[in-house]
């Protein structure tokens, strides 16, 4: 009876302490979790935080007076475009677009899958073709298909033309087609820079060393795991070229990036999976890393020749894959001729591009080193020997170094006896060469020493 007795009094002590827990206390930890895993602050911190980065270089180049920009700095396949003709062609396409919106996507479920309906598979398709057709991606056919994952806020490229979007990603974006445009680019670009290949090269590399390790090769495991970490490196590396890379595809054709970083905002509100991560980026640097090379897009120059392009192709069809799940997006050109087709950015182009933009944004050092590489492959280009001497300009008038006037003289030296009739590079010609390096001030070792003698 005792023990019954001491048994309900426990339990009574039990009921009352329960009773008397300390919610409020307990909401209060909680909110202490919350500060860091607040997806609301997720979303904006870092959005805001690299966009004053980015606003402070695109504003930079304004208020920098030892900046010159006659405006002459064009891409090799820069063409104006006259914009009567480009509406005109708009509207001519609208019609064939219109025809297949009534024939094909009919706003009823059209694939036996059941996995999207015409409204959804018409707008993926939209995107994808202008993009494609605005940086001359349309020497294959492509497919896009929408797959039901409610969970899964993924894409894919698989194969070397076949884009996946899951329901769950498609849903997130389907009222801004910005930010699609961003998904659909990245995975486009994953194609083109031959991410696929690389990695399957990579795999079978690795598989051959697991086997060699197994036969009881030693040295085989060690290779091995250095192979698999550098494997990892480098597919994060190809994670981050292809966020860039497909912006840039995006921008082409004429999709705001503004209202695309709304995808890299989302994605860095994600949990972080740890098979995933081990070859993907952290989400906070995609952002990162989207902003750092936006810096050095050429935001005027590429959508005018997305515009070039469309102007200059037809609209591609579209047809249900054989597979009934995708869409197939139907090769335009005629002429077989590799001119027709987008190329990947040459080495002369990019550090031509980064030291361009790199002395816009006034950081004349980087740009100094990115002209000194773009001149080890080419030496014909007159423009980039005027902007090159703007630059050495630039950094003499800061530093005062009577090495940065040489530099500003010898490439535009270089400039006129490529193009004695440009106007700039003759007025920087007879403007550089009449300055005369300032006496550096010696340092008080030199004097000191001097005084002795």
């Amino acid at each position: 009876m005792k023990k019954i007795l001491i048994s309900l009094m426990v339990c009574l002590f039990s009921i009352n302490c329960v009773s008397a827990r300390d919610y409020a206390q307990m909401q209060i930890k909680e909110m202490q979790h919350a500060q860091k895993y607040n997806t609301t602050q997720k979303y904006f911190y870092n959005q805001e935080k690299i966009m004053n980065n980015y606003n402070y270089y695109a504003s930079k180049p304004t208020q920098n007076t030892y900046i010159k920009d006659p405006k002459i700095f064009k891409l090799p396949d820069y063409q104006e475009v006259d914009d009567a003709k480009y509406q005109a062609k708009l509207k001519a396409d609208d019609k064939i677009y219109t025809q297949y919106q009534k024939t094909m996507f009919k706003g009823t479920i059209f694939n036996y899958n059941a996995k999207a309906n015409g409204e959804d598979y018409y707008k993926v398709y939209r995107i994808a073709e202008r993009i494609i057709r605005a940086n001359k991606l349309d020497y294959i056919n492509w497919r896009i298909g929408i797959y039901k994952e409610a969970e899964n806020v993924n894409a894919y490229s698989v194969g070397p033309n076949y884009i996946i979007l899951t329901t769950s990603i498609y849903d997130s974006f389907n009222n801004n087609d910005d930010a699609l445009a961003l998904v659909i680019g990245h995975e486009i670009a994953h194609t083109v820079l031959g991410h696929t290949q690389r990695k399957q090269d990579i795999i079978r590399s690795l598989n051959a060393l697991k086997s060699m390790y197994k036969a009881g090769d030693i040295s085989a495991k060690a290779v091995y795991t250095v192979k698999t970490q550098q494997y990892l490196t480098d597919s994060k590396n190809m994670e981050y070229a292809a966020d860039v890379e497909g912006a840039k595809f995006a921008l082409k054709a004429g999709y705001n990036l503004d209202n695309a970083v709304d995808l890299l905002s989302f994605i860095n509100t994600l949990p972080i999976i740890p098979g995933f991560q081990s070859d993907h980026p952290l989400h906070n640097k995609r952002i990162e890393n989207f902003y750092d090379n936006r810096k050095y897009f050429l935001e005027d120059q590429w959508p005018q020749i997305g515009k070039y392009n469309i102007l200059n192709s037809e609209v591609m069809p579209v047809k249900l894959s054989s597979d009934r799940k995708s869409l197939t997006i139907g090769r335009n050109h005629e002429t077989e001729s590799k001119n027709n087709y987008y190329s990947v950015e040459s080495m002369e182009d990019v550090y031509l591009r980064f030291a361009y933009k790199s002395y816009l944004n006034g950081e004349f050092k980087k740009s100094a080193k990115y002209f000194k590489q773009y001149f080890e492959l080419d030496k014909t280009n007159a423009i980039a020997y005027l902007y090159a001497s703007y630059n050495s300009e630039a950094i003499y008038k800061i530093l005062g170094r009577s090495s940065a006037l040489e530099d500003a003289k010898n490439y535009i030296n270089s400039a006129y006896n490529i193009n004695k009739s440009n106007e700039y590079i003759k007025e920087q010609y007879e403007n550089i060469n009449k300055l005369s390096p300032v006496v550096e001030v010696k340092n008080k070792k030199e004097t000191k020493s001097k005084k002795k003698k």
